[in-house]
C-alpha cells in the first residue's frame, strides 16, 4: 500500500501463537535505497521480502533499518535482515542495549522473555533527527512510554504520521495507546500530547495499519482521555 509517494505500508499476516495478526513495517525510497521502518518476526524474512516485492521494492536493496524499538515483534528478524543486507541500523539511544544484547526485552511473549539476535546499532538516534527522502523529510519523533526509547516518524510535506506503537487502529478507528502492553502509560499519553502538536493528516499504525485521520481525531482522544 502506498501511503504517499515512495512511502509503502507492509502488511504481514503472522501467526503469533494461536493468533492470526497482521504487522505493519514500512519502506520508505530513498535515494541511497530502501529504508525499513521495523522487519517483523524473528524468521520473518521471507514474508518481508514477499511483501516488498507486492510494491516493486526488492529486500536486497535495502540500506537502512530503523527500528521504532525492539519489541520481537518489530525487531525480531533483524538480524537477518542485516546479514542479507549489509544495511545500516538506527534506533533511539535508549532502545540500543536491547537490540545488541547487553540487556534482556523489557517484555514477554506468550509468557517468556523473547531474546533477539544480537545486532549492533550504528547509529543512535535521540528525537529530532531528519532523514532524506523520496517524500521529502522524515523526522524522527521520541515518543516513549510503550518503551523508553520508542519513536515515530512524521513526513510534514505530505502530512503523514508513521506512529508505531505509539497509537493503534482498532476496527478502522485510530485509538490510543494499549495499557497492557505499555511500560508507562501516563508518559505514552504525553507522548501523544506532543504528536497532537504535529499537522497529521493521516497516520499509519504498525497495529491496525492505515486511518486517513490525523491531529483532530488526536485531539479528540486527548479530551476523552
Amino acid at each position: 500500500m502506498e501511503l504517499t509517494t515512495g512511502v509503502y505500508g507492509l502488511p504481514l499476516d503472522v501467526s503469533l501463537g494461536d493468533q492470526k495478526i497482521t504487522l505493519s513495517p514500512v519502506a520508505v525510497e530513498t535515494r541511497h535505497g530502501v529504508l525499513l521502518l521495523d522487519v517483523g518476526l524473528p524468521d520473518g524474512l521471507d514474508d518481508l521480502s514477499a511483501a516488498l516485492a507486492e510494491n516493486g521494492l526488492e529486500v536486497g536493496d535495502t540500506w537502512a533499518v530503523v527500528v521504532t524499538h525492539h519489541d520481537f515483534d518489530h525487531a525480531g528478524c533483524l538480524a537477518a535482515v542485516v546479514d542479507h543486507t549489509d544495511a545500516v541500523v538506527f534506533t533511539h539511544e535508549d532502545e540500543t542495549p536491547y537490540l545488541e544484547g547487553d540487556m534482556e526485552p523489557l517484555k514477554s511473549g506468550g509468557g517468556q522473555s523473547i531474546r533477539l539476535e544480537p545486532t549492533t546499532v550504528d547509529v543512535r538516534l535521540a528525537g529530532g533527527e531528519t532523514f532524506a527522502t523520496i517524500a521529502g523529510p522524515m523526522n524522527a519523533i521520541h515518543t516513549p512510554g510503550h518503551t523508553p526509547g520508542h519513536t515515530s516518524y512524521y513526513f510534514p510535506e505530505d502530512r503523514l504520521l508513521v506512529a508505531g506503537d505509539a497509537l493503534n487502529v482498532v476496527e478502522g478507528e485510530l485509538v490510543g495507546p494499549r495499557e497492557d502492553v505499555t511500560l508507562d502509560f501516563e508518559m505514552a499519553w504525553e507522548s501523544v500530547e506532543a504528536i497532537a502538536s504535529l499537522e497529521i493528516e493521516h497516520t499509519f499504525c504498525f497495529h491496525g495499519g492505515y486511518v486517513e485521520v490525523g491531529t483532530e481525531r488526536i485531539d479528540t482522544l486527548l479530551d476523552q482521555r
